[in-house]
């Protein structure tokens, strides 16, 4: 969600409120040249590299800021759009799950062209909080990631991080902080976002490339992955899998490295993730 704000020099404009998928990392990051070590041709951070140069400006201001926990509005060093800033931001939380204390809710002001000039971000804890939500992550996925290594193959350790995050959770629209992943490390339920960015931050932290995927499917707006594995790309959709595996009552692999063409049957990418990776 985002909110415009108006500066005083500003024409008086209504504010406006967007829904907007999102997602994040907490690690050193290098926008332009983030890699996967499998690949050289394999990019960690996709999304960015859709966007242009004012866009990544902005989302690596942002990015900066989430860090910094900075929840002050703060100066954009780059003129950019409303429609630029919103892309921006989705590539920013489609990029990053780590980033699972900011909020998918933002504010910014605007000029009487309708250029954004200043951005604020809005976090899901208070510093406080954030602290005691620190350890509560960080145990669960260091955990899910040391036990993932255990394995010889990346494919093992996919369907360990997979299984174990479908047993932890249950799909409830009620979880607290449901469009992060810290909803479905942490709190035991969570939603299609949640489940795919636990998996996504995941996968990538025992070096799977993994990516968070917008559209819709039976209906909904819709959250999966695309992961890169035995040297083909792949669609999972743990939530599906995880619906299904609480109705039979066994592991579900349905929707469990597929291709487009069977994921096609029942899902569709939003226009920002058909430019992603084709999985044929």
């Amino acid at each position: 969600m985002k909110a415009r704000l108006i500066d005083s020099f500003n024409l008086i404009k209504l504010i406006k409120d967007a829904v907007i998928s999102a997602a994040i990392l907490l690690c050193s990051f290098s926008p332009i040249s983030a890699h996967a070590a499998e690949s050289p041709n394999i990019v960690l951070y996709p999304y960015h590299a859709l966007l242009n140069e004012a866009e990544q400006s902005a989302y690596n201001q942002a990015y900066e800021n989430s860090l910094a926990y900075n929840s002050d509005l703060f100066v954009l060093d780059m003129v950019i759009t409303e429609a630029g800033l919103e892309n921006a931001m989705n590539a920013l939380f489609n990029d990053h799950p780590e980033l699972y204390w900011v909020n998918t809710s933002y504010k910014y002001s605007v000029d009487p062209r309708g250029n954004v000039k200043k951005l604020q971000l809005k976090f899901g804890f208070t510093p406080a909080e954030f602290a005691v939500a620190q350890v509560n992550y960080n145990t669960v996925l260091d955990n899910i990631v040391k036990e993932a290594n255990k394995f010889p193959t990346a494919l093992e350790k996919e369907k360990y991080i997979h299984d174990t995050i479908c047993a932890m959770n249950t799909y409830n629209e009620s979880s607290i902080l449901n469009q992060s992943a810290y909803s479905a490390l942490t709190c035991g339920s969570s939603v299609c976002a949640g489940y795919a960015r636990a998996f996504q931050v995941a996968c990538q932290r025992v070096g799977i490339p993994c990516y968070y995927v917008t559209g819709e499917s039976m209906g909904e707006t819709h959250a999966w992955n695309i992961v890169y594995i035995n040297g083909k790309f792949v669609n999972v959709d743990l939530t599906w899998n995880d619906c299904i595996s609480e109705i039979t009552g066994v592991n579900s692999y349905t929707y469990f490295n597929q291709n487009d063409l069977v994921f096609n049957k029942d899902h569709s990418r939003s226009t920002l993730s058909t430019q992603l990776y084709a999985c044929n």
